[in-house]
């Protein structure tokens, strides 16, 4: 993965379209499912807001491929945390709302939904800083180093809160009668 985000940032750096194109593709799916995954109105519309931000100021970036990445997670990251600051003081009026079931065209579309509906369920339980750690570490594949420097906490937080995620969902998702020994603690 770096290599190719580090070629990319030489090539953006430059002001190479080529490398701004790159680095856009290769993380712009990630960023908006994190920024979904943490309640965005409108992930794509502030997908869009991070890469331009980070864009902005590539020139000053220090570092690599891994770096890089972890940079513009914490970006996406403060603009949720503006995001949701932002609907908190203006709510969205009802009737400008899209309804839950618009667009749903097929049983897949359906079922598909069930599933995302069940998983947002599962999540909704843990805090929202177990959530934030699961979610960067499971489906942004991120490393541990990475998430702390995006969340701002030491290492060994990040690790707690993702074990003690990880212990809530087991819990909810297969209540075991006869628990392990691993588990009586």
């Amino acid at each position: 993965m770096a290599p190719d985000l580090e070629y990319a940032l030489g090539l953006a750096r430059e002001g190479d379209e080529a490398g701004f194109s790159a680095i856009y593709a290769r993380l712009a799916g990630p960023i908006n499912r994190f920024l979904a995954g943490r309640g965005a109105w409108d992930s794509e519309g502030l997908t869009n807001e991070v890469f331009l931000s980070a864009f902005q100021s590539i020139d000053t970036f220090e570092g690599n491929g891994d770096r890089l990445r972890a940079w513009i997670f914490t970006i996406a990251r403060n603009k949720a945390i503006d995001d949701a600051r932002a609907r908190a003081r203006r709510p969205v009026a009802a009737d400008t709302a899209v309804p839950d079931d618009a667009g749903v065209d097929s049983a897949d579309e359906v079922f598909s939904r069930l599933g995302k509906d069940w998983v947002d369920e599962q999540l909704a339980s843990l805090t929202e800083s177990q959530r934030e750690v699961l979610v960067l570490r499971l489906v942004d594949d991120l490393t541990i180093p990475q998430i702390a420097e995006i969340v701002d906490k030491p290492v060994d937080a990040v690790k707690a809160l993702q074990r003690r995620a990880l212990r809530r969902l087991e819990k909810r998702i297969s209540p075991d009668p006869y628990p392990s020994p691993r588990n009586r603690r």
